[in-house]
């Protein structure tokens, strides 16, 4: 099972996910208790409704999973909707002009980054630091292993943020 998930993250380190999606289905469909796949898939799933499905499947069984509740959490972040304001009825005939839109732009050099988009990069660039570290070192046979490995990583990283 080990050799699957290691496969996985090599093809999702590569950037092919729909083989990363296909050995982590294996992993799942013959280990289904198996978090780190579950967590995985989450990642490599562009819907958000099956990713969600994964991690609350993460968090059913291991309700601390402070990963899968991060990113639960900015799944249900809702996202800005951009408007394009409805031009009135002219009486006479005017210039196109382009869209308007409903939030206005910030510059860059102002714009502050909510915390939550700190959060998310931090788990993003989290999850990328133990998929490499696993791909280098291999996965460990034992779940307990493996948590102690996740956990250290969130630790380090909760101190850096």
């Amino acid at each position: 099972m080990n050799e699957l998930i290691n496969q996985a993250q090599a093809a999702l380190l590569s950037g092919d996910l729909t083989r990363a999606r296909g050995h982590l289905a294996q992993v799942i469909q013959q280990e289904p208790l198996n978090v780190l796949a579950w967590l995985m898939l989450s990642e490599v799933i562009h819907e958000p409704e099956r990713q969600r499905e994964c991690l609350q499947r993460v968090l059913a069984l291991e309700p601390q999973n402070q990963t899968a509740q991060k990113r639960l959490a900015a799944l249900d972040q809702p996202t800005a909707v951009i408007q394009v304001a409805q031009p009135a009825t002219p009486s006479k005939p005017r210039q196109p002009q382009p869209p308007q839109l409903a939030i206005a732009p910030q510059p860059l050099a102002s714009a502050k980054m909510q915390p939550i988009s700190i959060i998310s990069i931090g788990v993003a660039l989290l999850i990328l630091l133990i998929i490499a570290i696993v791909v280098l070192r291999g996965l460990p046979e034992t779940t307990d292993a493996q948590s102690q490995i996740v956990e250290g990583f969130i630790t380090f990283i909760h101190k850096r943020v």
